[in-house]
């Protein structure tokens, strides 16, 4: 099992933003498509995405209480120590870069439920195995943002600046 400290380095590593309105091979199991700018990023960042993200997020808990009921009796407190580390450092730079650049906050909202949804699940991997939140890393670690989804879930296309 991962710490949260190692995944929260993997994590720090990311050069954020840096390939957001380029279009470049991405190395995940959804297929997807790039959205042309940030104007349609924050359209697609909307209910909708927020309401697939934390169905993906419930999945996983509700697996870990079914299955492994000690293991999810930590949720809160694994919850809370990822939360302060993610504080520290990178969604600061996320922050300031939304701010920095005039854009809406629910880009800043949709990034932190990601990279702590990201954490939860790398952490509680052996239980839970890879999914989602995984795949949303890789799209991090190539410099964009995952922000929306084309079509019936989970068929359709993930949408990505």
């Amino acid at each position: 099992m991962e710490t949260l400290q190692v995944i929260n380095e993997r994590i720090k590593k990311i050069k954020f933003f840096s390939m957001c309105g380029k279009k470049s091979t991405i190395h995940t199991h959804f297929n997807y498509q790039f959205v042309n700018n940030w104007s349609d990023a924050e359209k697609n960042c909307n209910d909708k995405w927020d309401n697939l993200k934390l169905e993906a997020r419930n999945k996983i808990t509700s697996y870990l209480h079914e299955n492994w009921p000690e293991k999810y009796r930590e949720w809160n407190a694994v919850t809370l120590e990822a939360k302060g580390l993610l504080k520290e450092d990178v969604l600061l730079r996320g922050f300031q870069f939304i701010k920095d650049n005039d854009l809406d906050e629910n880009i800043y909202e949709s990034i932190e439920w990601d990279l702590l949804s990201v954490i939860m699940e790398s952490y509680y991997e052996p239980y839970v195995g890879v999914g989602f939140y995984t795949e949303l890393l890789k799209v991090y670690e190539s410099g964009h943002i995952p922000c929306g989804w084309k079509g019936k879930w989970p068929e359709g296309k993930l949408l990505i600046y």
